[in-house]
């Protein structure tokens, strides 16, 4: 074998690791800042959502927006217009995301209600669009210990927990919802509650209960996310956006480094065994 040859493979190796982390380094510096020159101000979206009737015969829309640029947002509006099955416009209606104010990267539920029942049985489709203003953020000082959830005989569904406010002022009217999502992530239905009480002195906690309470939603229920929010702060971020990210980056990059590396060490030995 010529060993040599075995050396100059090893150098190679270090010099594609420098390499690899070079273009790591670059590339996540370039996402981040692409993703800050498209969304260099507010920017809200609309995620998934689905339309239902309930049993009085209200129509709803349940959906989730999400703030995908980098300035809080807040009067965050989505509009319903709906039409009947002749594409004919029969009602509008609009409601505002349940967060009021809607920080960089996070998510808040929305519930559009057509409450005219002759109108709501005549929908066959609709179109949302949402607006909203720029807006100054507030601080992080709520966070959710604990939940959990189950279904009662009635055929409700409780998710049942406790929210800790972990600032040095006193956090009023907390305010706890939950998106509810099917089994390919849809969204199909929202709730929201407030703790009881419903202010927390600093370092306190206090127990909530979510109730969903419509029993033809409850079935199509595979997870649930939680967020919350009081008039002075926001609910502490378990996952960063951009940090999933990176992560996720890094981790693409590394498996490419493994598989080059494992490529050249079978060629390698492969020329060793020929030799």
């Amino acid at each position: 074998m010529d060993y040599s040859k075995l050396g100059r493979i090893k150098l190679s190796r270090k010099a594609v690791s420098r390499i690899m982390l070079i273009l790591l380094v670059v590339s996540t510096l370039t996402f981040t800042l692409n993703i800050r020159s498209v969304y260099a101000a507010a920017q809200v979206n609309i995620l998934t959502h689905s339309g239902w009737l309930d049993s009085v015969g209200y129509y709803h829309v349940s959906g989730e927006v999400e703030n995908v640029g980098d300035t809080p947002t807040s009067f965050v509006k989505v509009t319903a217009t709906f039409y009947d099955s002749g594409d004919t416009v029969v009602a509008t209606s609009f409601t505002y995301a349940m967060l009021d104010v809607l920080l960089p990267g996070r998510k808040s539920p929305f519930e559009v209600l057509l409450v005219d029942t002759t109108q709501a049985a005549k929908v066959h489709r609709y179109s949302l669009g949402v607006t909203f203003s720029a807006t100054s953020p507030i601080p992080i000082g709520l966070e959710i210990l604990s939940n959990s959830s189950y279904i009662d005989g009635a055929g409700y569904m409780h998710v049942v927990g406790e929210i800790k406010n972990i600032e040095t002022g006193t956090a009023t009217s907390v305010k706890i919802m939950a998106t509810f999502y099917n089994s390919t992530g849809n969204v199909v239905a929202t709730a929201f509650t407030y703790s009881d009480p419903s202010d927390i002195d600093p370092g306190q906690t206090a127990p909530f209960e979510v109730l969903l309470i419509y029993t033809n939603r409850v079935p199509l229920v595979a997870t649930y996310a939680l967020t919350a929010e009081s008039n002075q702060y926001a609910m502490v971020s378990e996952f960063p956006s951009i940090l999933i990210q990176s992560l996720l980056m890094f981790l693409t990059f590394f498996a490419i480094f493994v598989i080059e590396m494992h490529v050249k060490y079978k060629t390698v030995k492969s020329g060793g065994e020929h030799e």
